[in-house]
C-alpha cells in the first residue's frame, strides 16, 4: 500500500474497510455507508465517497477524544 493513501474495500454489505499508512504509522477500520430501507442504488464512486466522508468525520472524533483524554482532570 502506498504511504498517506486510504484504500477501501467493501465488505458487508454497507459498509467498507479501509486502511491508512504513513509514516507515522497505520490505521485501519470499518465504516458504515448503507441507509435504511430500500436498496441503495448510489454508483460505486458515490458509495466510496460516503465511506472516505465517514472516515473523515471518524477521524475528527478521534481527535476530540484524544484532546479529551489529555485536558488537566478538575
Amino acid at each position: 500500500m502506498a504511504a498517506d493513501k486510504i484504500v477501501l474495500e467493501p465488505d458487508v454489505r454497507g459498509s467498507y474497510k479501509f486502511s491508512f499508512s504513513s509514516p507515522r504509522g497505520e490505521i485501519s477500520g470499518r465504516v458504515s455507508v448503507g441507509t435504511e430501507g430500500p436498496p441503495d442504488r448510489r454508483s460505486e464512486a458515490d458509495k466510496q465517497q460516503a465511506a472516505k466522508n465517514q472516515i473523515l468525520a471518524l477521524s475528527r472524533e478521534l481527535g476530540e477524544a484524544c484532546a479529551d483524554t489529555m485536558a488537566p482532570s478538575s
